[in-house]
């Protein structure tokens, strides 16, 4: 038995893929001078939610439901994929970087973050409490 359950590990890897792409968004903004600089992004929405759902690296049958479900770190094993964010029509200096999107993108990967970690937070003050109230 694990004192943190999927929500918690969903939280914790969430929190460590909106960090790495915190960094690749601060890059893009960084070089939006660079010439011929191409803006990357960083998703990893879609396998961190295949693996909310149970559908990871490896799925599992069930043929009767008395069977145990998956268990052990499925979201430790999500990635990100780095892969360049379209661009229109390129300036003269072929670079990509659009700032006005890097700056709703690194605002928006802000808030989702702190959301995750005040959830987080919300559930360590309850194991807190829990423990504190069995003594």
């Amino acid at each position: 038995m694990t004192i943190f359950d999927r929500t918690m590990q969903l939280l914790h890897r969430t929190l460590d893929l909106r960090q790495a792409r915190q960094r690749v968004i601060a890059s893009n903004i960084a070089n939006e001078e660079t010439p011929s600089y191409r803006a990357t992004d960083l998703n990893f929405q879609d396998s961190l939610q295949a693996a909310h759902r149970g559908r990871g690296l490896v799925t599992l049958a069930v043929t009767q439901g008395r069977h145990i479900g998956p268990r052990g770190d499925s979201f430790q094993q999500v990635v990100g994929t780095l892969g360049p964010v379209p661009a229109g029509d390129l300036p003269l200096d072929a670079n990509s970087v659009n700032i006005e999107l890097e700056m709703a993108k690194m605002s928006d990967n802000a808030m989702q973050y702190n959301s995750a970690a005040a959830i987080m937070a919300i559930r360590f003050r309850q194991l807190m409490s829990a423990i504190h109230d069995a003594r």
